[in-house]
């Protein structure tokens, strides 16, 4: 059966020998990023027929070199990402600014970038720090915790709804929603997004009768090229930062606490010596990036001595290119006083991840807060982790234990 369907999935001009059945979205097991990594071990390009696009349907071009998945991220000329999210949504809009090509693309990056600056996200310190603590003294006295559940969705989720300015005790909504949208079946992920679109269109008609200090009332509020932006516009801004609000930071945390509760040794070295904790995220964020993304080439391009046709899609994987031994030593190991680290979990060039400073900073705290008032933190004995593949890999569980 999979052989027929992959036989049939396959185009002519594509090389049998460069055929692998690999799905990014299931049988990855609950250790992702290495199942993914061992792709290193096969061809630098290949072709997998059952890699599913929502859009585009069954078959992409997978990049195993960083190089070459530096090449297709930066290269908008030849590699576009435009309006995927409103070809499969049926929507006029795509998101912004990370499907919009040069050179509208740098217009809406300016107007957002202040946003996210680092001397914005810097002020945010105390509100961020407040809220990991806070939730940390919740769960201490238990000793115990699904931190998945409890902390690594929670918290970020929580800062997400203070900047866009949404109702906390809808968070579990918010949740939920986000959940079926990156992880559910197709018809699930459509209904998710049209109530998800439906609430965003009726916030943003309330912030532009009252507008307050958030995000969504900056973006019905902000003007670009002498105009306010269009409701399009708008919903393809705040659609993203709903998106990526709620997804990214929480699947990190999730991998990086697992990585820290299966090596006691370097939990005592990061609470001996708070400082190494920034070097740390960042060779966790290289070890378990999570994201993988995808492109449609403009016209027929060469890569790897292969011909990637005009329309195809191109997969690009952060796993891939964090975990290439081309660019790493010894990839494959966690080495938290790796340097130099030039990871690529936030992506490479225009569409670099704008909410990178955020990211970080939450990543950072939720360590040191942690580290700095929990005990040796533990895997809880036979305890079954699961996680998930998809555009954003993710823990599905886990039981965390530690003596007060």
């Amino acid at each position: 059966m999979f052989a027929e369907e992959a036989a049939l999935a396959v185009p002519p001009h594509v090389p049998r020998d460069l055929v692998r059945p690999f799905d990014f979205r299931t049988g990855l097991g609950d250790r992702p990023q290495e199942a993914i990594g061992r792709l290193h071990d096969g061809p630098r390009i290949f072709y997998s027929p059952v890699h599913h696009h929502a859009e585009h349907g069954a078959g992409t071009w997978v990049l195993t070199h960083a190089a070459d998945i530096r090449r297709v991220l930066q290269d908008d000329m030849l590699f576009s990402s435009k309006d995927k999210t409103a070809r499969t949504r049926g929507r006029g809009w795509g998101l912004i600014p990370l499907e919009v090509d040069p050179p509208d693309h740098a217009k809406y990056r300016a107007l957002m970038n202040p946003l996210f600056s680092p001397a914005r996200m810097a002020a945010l310190e105390k509100q961020v720090r407040a809220r990991a603590v806070a939730m940390i003294e919740e769960l201490l006295p238990q000793g115990q915790c699904d931190f998945v559940t409890d902390f690594a969705q929670r918290f970020p989720a929580a800062i997400f709804v203070d900047l866009m300015g949404l109702p906390s005790d809808r968070t579990p909504q918010f949740m939920a929603w986000e959940g079926q949208m990156l992880g559910g079946d197709y018809a699930a992920k459509l209904r998710a997004t049209d109530e998800v679109i439906a609430y965003l269109e009726e916030l943003a008609a309330e912030r532009r009768a009252n507008p307050i200090d958030d995000l969504m009332s900056f973006a019905v509020t902000a003007e670009m090229d002498g105009r306010r932006l269009s409701d399009g516009e708008v919903m393809g801004i705040v659609f993203l930062l709903f998106i990526g609000g709620l997804d990214t930071v929480a699947s990190s945390l999730g991998f990086h606490f697992r990585y820290l509760a299966e090596h006691p040794e370097e939990q005592a070295r990061l609470r001996a010596d708070p400082a190494r904790i920034p070097d740390a995220v960042e060779e966790l964020l290289r070890a378990f990036a999570v994201v993988t993304t995808s492109r449609f080439a403009r016209q027929d391009v060469e890569i790897g001595g292969v011909t990637i046709r005009a329309g195809e899609l191109v997969t690009t994987s952060t796993v891939l290119a964090s975990r290439d031994p081309r660019e790493f030593s010894d990839p494959g190991r966690v080495d938290l006083t790796r340097s130099p680290n030039r990871h690529n979990a936030f992506s490479f060039g225009a569409h670099r991840c704008i909410g990178s400073h955020l990211a970080r900073r939450e990543l950072v705290i939720a360590q040191e807060e942690w580290l700095r008032r929990a005990p040796t933190l533990a895997v809880a004995s036979g305890a079954a982790i699961t996680a998930h593949g998809g555009g954003v890999l993710g823990l599905d569980t886990l039981p965390l234990h530690w003596n007060r």
